[in-house]
């Protein structure tokens, strides 16, 4: 039977396994996956019912990806506890089977004394034998002085002085023998007592290692069904998290719509709203939230001018076929980038159309093709997307969602040593728009780092405002 400990170990787990008990385990305040999405601002004023219905569309689905994403975090939260339960009985077997590998080490151990002290014993025997056989020589030789008298050993004898040392010596060695086979017998029954007292040690090894491997099987039972109920909540979490992928494609698909009843953008975002996404991107980076917000304002006008090619109805030259380097460009040496090919994986993923959606038309002679409100270039966005993703709670990071697109240019102004004062903000903006800082080597980016960090100022004097007084001076 397994031992006190063993048995309150093996009632804790198993009450884990009774389905009633995961409703207070993992019944939990409904968690809000994101933050609602802000209305574009083409749904304010809905011109057409066209617009209306896919403003209403748009609404519906939000909300129902909310509530996919809460069921998603509740089956994560479950599945979670589930494989902490998992893990303390696999490391509750490997302690026990530790200590089953104890056992049998004593057990070898004192099988090894048990055959040492049972040779001793044999050893022990054949001495005995041979005392026992001496000894009965010397009785025989007794019985016959005693019968036959000393008068004829002593005629016997070829001298007096023989006679009388013969019997000396005799009686001597008589009393030796007698000597060496009681101290025999002694060491022999101690040793045999020993014996006997390793025989119940291991003995005693023994039954704690069979209750040892009794308590490890009814864990190693106890991992089984503990899994199997992993394993199925594993399997609803991959279901649950399809579902949120399907309504996030749902809503993605209405977003581009919107961008074409918008003429290519879904409207600045309001200030409130930015402001609340820098906070939250502020706390995950470092990154002073005022400067966040100037760099989008310098780059897209806080969303006002998300891009004017690749909209729908615009000429095949604003194509992002014909604005973005793509495989033949970066194979011709004409650009070290493949942005058509990361585009169409980025639009593909979020359900859009490539042909429809919007993105920032070539400047001066170079490469368009940046997307959303932080005008961030294929790319380069597919290298940072997934830590948005996973820090928003996302299965896909969208360049031109605000909450995204913000919490993107956090991570990226801080791998570029934006926190720390405004000589490092500036750098970093120059940075966010050419790679490298404002410094000697290029002083054509100094006026993209003085622009942003007067932003900076007006900005953070704004949030001040409306930290202060609950209400925004901008719209």
């Amino acid at each position: 039977m397994p031992n006190k400990k063993a048995r309150k170990i093996l009632t804790f787990f198993l009450i884990l396994l009774l389905p009633v008990t995961f409703v207070p385990l993992f019944t939990v305040l409904p968690v809000q996956a994101q933050t609602a999405a802000a209305t574009p601002a083409v749904c304010t004023n809905p011109s057409t019912p066209d617009i209306a219905q896919a403003c209403a569309d748009y609404a519906a689905e939000n909300k129902i990806l909310a509530q996919l994403q809460a069921q998603l975090s509740q089956q994560k939260a479950k599945s979670g506890s589930l494989q902490k339960n998992v893990n303390a009985l696999i490391s509750q077997i490997g302690a026990t089977q530790g200590k089953i590998s104890g056992e049998i080490s004593t057990i070898n151990t004192l099988s090894l004394e048990i055959n040492q002290k049972q040779v001793a014993i044999n050893d022990l025997n054949t001495q005995l034998n041979q005392e026992n056989a001496s000894m009965a020589q010397l009785i025989t030789r007794s019985d016959e002085i005693d019968q036959k008298g000393a008068l004829y050993v002593l005629l016997s004898a070829n001298s007096i002085s023989n006679f009388y040392q013969d019997l000396d010596d005799f009686f001597s060695i008589k009393q030796s023998l007698y000597s060496t086979l009681t101290y025999v017998k002694q060491i022999k029954s101690t040793t045999q007592g020993q014996e006997q007292q390793l025989q119940d040690k291991q003995s005693q090894a023994l039954n704690a290692k069979n209750a040892l491997v009794s308590e490890k099987n009814q864990l190693a039972s106890s991992q089984q069904q503990v899994q199997q109920l992993l394993n199925t909540s594993k399997s609803q979490e991959q279901t649950q998290a399809a579902l949120v992928a399907q309504e996030q494609k749902k809503v993605a698909a209405i977003e581009s719509k919107l961008f074409s009843f918008a003429g290519g953008a879904t409207g600045a975002i309001p200030f409130s709203q930015a402001y609340a996404y820098a906070t939250a991107a502020s706390n995950a980076t470092g990154v002073r939230a005022a400067f966040i917000l100037a760099i989008l304002t310098q780059e897209s006008n806080l969303g006002r001018n998300v891009g004017t090619c690749n909209r729908a109805g615009d000429p095949p030259s604003k194509s992002y076929k014909n604005i973005m380097p793509g495989p033949d460009q970066k194979a011709s040496g004409a650009s070290s980038r493949d942005d058509q090919t990361i585009f169409l994986r980025i639009t593909s993923a979020l359900g859009l159309n490539p042909d429809t959606t919007p993105v920032s038309c070539p400047i001066g002679g170079g490469w368009g093709g940046a997307m959303g409100p932080a005008q961030f270039i294929p790319t380069t966005w597919i290298l940072i997307a997934p830590r948005v993703a996973s820090a928003l709670g996302e299965s896909t990071a969208n360049p031109w969602n605000a909450r995204d697109a913000i919490m993107a240019s956090a991570f990226y102004l801080s791998d570029r040593g934006a926190t720390g004062g405004e000589d490092n903000e500036r750098n970093a903006a120059c940075k966010y728009y050419s790679g490298r800082a404002c410094d000697g080597r290029a002083p054509a980016n100094s006026f993209y780092g003085n622009s942003v960090m007067a932003l900076a100022r007006s900005i953070q004097s704004d949030i001040d405002y409306l930290v202060q007084y609950g209400v925004s001076k901008r719209s």
